[in-house]
């Protein structure tokens, strides 16, 4: 799944908390967001800096959600998560046995693992993390170009707790 698709998948507040994480956490990479969203909309940079954040953020969303943005799209997600979500990252990556940085970072991922075990590391994640979380993490982590795991795509696509959009999102949120 390509990140650009996920930024029409999340629901507002999370487009709303993901591009403060990263405003917070990286300025340059915010102020990159900001600069393609003003010439992609063609609306003054300073303008779009004078409106509400939600409603900024809103509008980059809709320069996000589409394929040119891909590189930065998967910039953002990446920022987001290492900065605000790395407990997760790391727990991840230890129920695998993957050696990374503290931080959820790899240097060299090796083969994959069995689908026994990805299975159990995605109960643990998910026992400790919201879904949406987990979900939205292994998507980006299957697309990282050493991983590609057909074992964690099928998991992504056949387990219902990691589908992404909207309407399941609200009604997981829902259940509970």
């Amino acid at each position: 799944m390509a990140t650009w698709t996920l930024w029409r998948e999340i629901p507002d507040e999370w487009v709303h908390e993901i591009l403060l994480a990263v405003r917070d956490s990286d300025k340059r990479l915010y102020r990159v967001a900001i600069e393609l969203t003003s010439r992609r909309l063609g609306i003054r940079q300073g303008k779009l800096l004078e409106m509400p954040k939600a409603q900024r953020h809103q509008l980059a969303r809709r320069v996000l959600s589409l394929p040119q943005s891909e590189e930065i799209s998967s910039h953002l997600f990446t920022c987001w998560l290492v900065h605000t979500r790395a407990p997760m990252l790391c727990a991840w990556l230890d129920a695998l046995e993957i050696p990374h940085d503290g931080r959820g970072v790899v240097e060299k991922f090796g083969e994959e693992p069995s689908p026994e075990k990805l299975r159990e590391a995605l109960e643990r994640l998910l026992a400790c993390f919201p879904r949406l979380d987990v979900a939205i993490y292994l998507r980006l982590f299957n697309e990282i170009d050493e991983v590609g795991w057909e074992g964690l795509e099928e998991i992504l696509s056949g387990d219902e707790r990691l589908r992404i959009g909207r309407e399941s999102t609200e009604a997981a949120e829902a259940r509970g």
